[in-house]
């Protein structure tokens, strides 16, 4: 028996054996590259996507910012004209309280003299002064302020 199992044939067998073993690894690692492959493929897609989700947000962001600096061009303008505004409401208000004041004294001095004057006037006199009627508005706010101050 020892004939039939000859040095030679050993060899050939244990060949035999070790090429089997390397075909299976072979084709093993074969089908793990083909998945490899897949995955790249997928990644290269994903970073693809990724650069232009990126690229989009780059212009969201100059759109947000040409709308802030936008905003903030009109907000200056509105404040300036609100500045302007107050100013002149300013002068408006101090432009009246010299008026009013002058009124006032005007008012002072003009019951001063009618007083003085209705003195001096016999009492139908009186009577013809009290039923004037008056034109304007002011005339009437002017008569009601010289009663009141009698």
């Amino acid at each position: 028996m020892l004939d039939f199992l000859s040095v030679p044939l050993l060899l050939d067998v244990l060949l035999i054996i070790m090429l089997g073993a390397t075909i299976a690894y072979c084709v093993n690692l074969s089908r793990k590259l083909s998945v490899m492959r897949d995955a790249q493929a997928e990644l290269s897609k994903v970073a693809q996507q990724f650069d232009q989700a990126i690229v989009r947000s780059k212009l969201g962001i100059e759109e947000l910012k040409n709308a802030g600096e936008q905003v903030g061009v009109n907000l200056q303008k509105e404040m300036q004209e609100a500045v302007n505004l107050l100013e002149e409401m300013k002068l408006i208000n101090a432009s009246s309280s010299r008026i009013a004041d002058r009124l006032q004294e005007g008012v002072g001095n003009a019951g001063r003299k009618i007083s003085s004057e209705t003195v001096d006037v016999d009492t139908d006199n009186q009577k013809d002064l009290i039923d004037l009627e008056p034109r304007t508005e002011a005339e009437r706010e002017l008569l009601q302020m010289l009663t009141k101050s009698k």
